[in-house]
């Protein structure tokens, strides 16, 4: 396994700085089309513990419902600022994340999986879906299941997995192979992951979930997320869900804890430019 590259302080403060600005500009699109959206995972916990970034953070993750993503995706797929790029599950060949990343041009952000795909990954924010998932247990649990597998198959189409232990990257690689085989299209099992995460959109349902959250699968009430409120992040007010303390501790535990100092980092990527930022 390679040595983890780590930042700079200086490196990721202007990562942050770059980022803040997406999501103003991200924030703006929502308030002028009555776009629900809320602060979530890292920069959800960043928000309640830190007001702002964790001070090891290089993301920001943002989350909202379904059909405001739609709303979003039109705006974002027709009237988009000359200076960003939109990527989502169906809109680039090679892009492999389940979830869409609004990118900032003519920078550069190459994590390890760079010359794997046929397109520049630029400095982003992320964001996640909630998707409505059955009220019956036993129809959720399926549910659950298959997104999870679609999620997996979608990942190990277009991307051939190194820094993992021996036994999980043969069979990752297996795979990976495998599907570059048979006669099924990686677009495809593309297509019928956002099929089924949206299957129940249009269902009167208690909870949603963030399927691309890998293995966690976090299940949340709506009650929990709405109202929305208003938190400090940064120099900015965001939203976020009614409940922070709920989806933290589903996701994080003890999510005032910090973690030990040997686990204050996040790998820094092979390549980063900022540009004219």
């Amino acid at each position: 396994m390679s040595k983890i590259k780590k930042y700079d302080d200086e490196t990721l403060k202007h990562l942050q700085k770059v980022q803040i600005t997406i999501l103003k500009d991200f924030i703006k699109i929502c308030e002028n089309n009555n776009i629900t959206y809320f602060i979530y995972g890292g920069s959800l916990l960043g928000t309640i513990r830190h007001k702002g970034f964790i001070p090891w953070d290089d993301d920001i993750d943002v989350i909202m419902f379904r059909k405001d993503f739609e709303k979003l995706n039109e705006i974002l797929e027709n009237n988009l600022d000359e200076k960003y790029n939109y990527f989502n599950i169906l809109n680039e060949d090679t892009y492999f994340y389940t979830w869409p990343r609004l990118t900032l041009k003519n920078t550069i952000l190459a994590e390890w999986w760079a010359d794997q795909v046929d397109y520049t990954p630029n400095i982003f924010i992320d964001i996640f879906i909630l998707d409505n998932v059955p009220n019956n247990k036993i129809k959720r649990k399926i549910h659950l299941y298959k997104g999870f597998i679609l999620n997996q198959l979608t990942l190990y189409a277009y991307i051939k997995f190194e820094n993992e232990s021996t036994l999980k990257k043969i069979f990752q690689q297996t795979i990976h192979y495998l599907l570059k085989i048979i006669p099924v299209s990686p677009y495809s099992i593309k297509k019928r992951c956002v099929k089924v995460y949206s299957k129940y959109k249009d269902k009167e349902c208690d909870a949603v979930c963030d399927f691309p959250a890998i293995c966690q699968l976090p299940v949340y009430n709506k009650k929990d997320l709405l109202p929305l409120k208003k938190a400090k992040f940064e120099d900015i007010e965001v939203n976020i869900p009614n409940n922070p303390d709920k989806i933290l501790t589903r996701i994080y535990g003890n999510y005032m804890e910090l973690p030990p100092k040997d686990k204050r980092f996040r790998p820094a990527p092979e390549k980063i430019d900022f540009g004219k930022y």
